[in-house]
């Protein structure tokens, strides 16, 4: 499924969402909106309060081909064999090592112990990598700002189901406040987190977009010729 596809989606749902939770028809939406430092929003929705404040809201879709990659090859690999291969090596090596030097008991146990804590550091660190990789693509929202931040990625619910990593993404969105949609292979949208109420250092986080200034013309009009 083609990105502008899950961005079609995203934004059809999103459409739904606020309609339905903020009572909003006049809901304004615009594609790969730049912000003033030079970075864009796959999608910016934004809509005017009855307080006659506006709302904001970005969705990233640029990174759903390489989460969804992350999280298939987790779900098929784990953590990968290189692993394997490590600790083999270093028993190995320990070995030949203790022979070399005519160490036979310790050949009982050092070169096991060496290779069990070899699998376990490689372990560790390839799961580190991976939960890193995924932390850079969910902080990279963060040059998406908005009152919500939504997340859409194209992954079956299948690949999803008891990955750990899975997992470890939708708890990542959940403490930064960012809501998670998914998109599996027959175009079934799943509302995994909904997001958390940011707070804005400026006026509104339109002020952050170069069509902020368009954008809060255009509602206000609407504004007003509904009134």
């Amino acid at each position: 499924m083609a990105e502008s596809s899950i961005g079609d989606q995203a934004i059809e749902f999103l459409g739904s969402y606020y309609a339905k939770h903020e009572k909003k028809s006049g809901l304004l939406v615009n594609r790969t909106v730049p912000t003033h430092q030079g970075t864009f929003a796959d999608a910016l929705f934004a809509y005017q309060k009855h307080d006659n404040s506006f709302f904001a809201v970005s969705l990233s879709t640029s990174a759903s081909h390489k989460l969804a990659r992350i999280l298939s090859s987790y779900k098929k690999r784990g953590l990968g064999r290189i692993r394997y291969i490590t600790a083999g090596s270093i028993f190995g090596v320990a070995a030949y090592l203790c022979y070399q030097t005519g160490s036979w008991l310790a050949m009982a146990s050092i070169p096991a112990l060496l290779a069990v804590a070899g699998f376990f550091l490689h372990s560790s660190l390839r799961k580190r990598y991976i939960q890193q990789q995924l932390r850079v693509a969910v902080d990279q929202l963060k040059q998406q700002p908005g009152d919500h931040q939504w997340l859409s990625i194209q992954v079956s619910s299948l690949c999803w189901r008891g990955n750990a990593m899975a997992d470890y993404l939708s708890k990542l969105c959940e403490r930064k406040g960012i809501g998670l949609l998914t998109v599996g292979k027959r175009s079934r949208l799943t509302l995994r987190q909904e997001p958390r109420l940011a707070t804005c250092r400026r006026t509104d986080f339109l002020s952050y977009y170069t069509q902020g200034e368009s954008v809060r013309r255009e509602l206000s009009d609407q504004f007003m010729r509904v009134a």
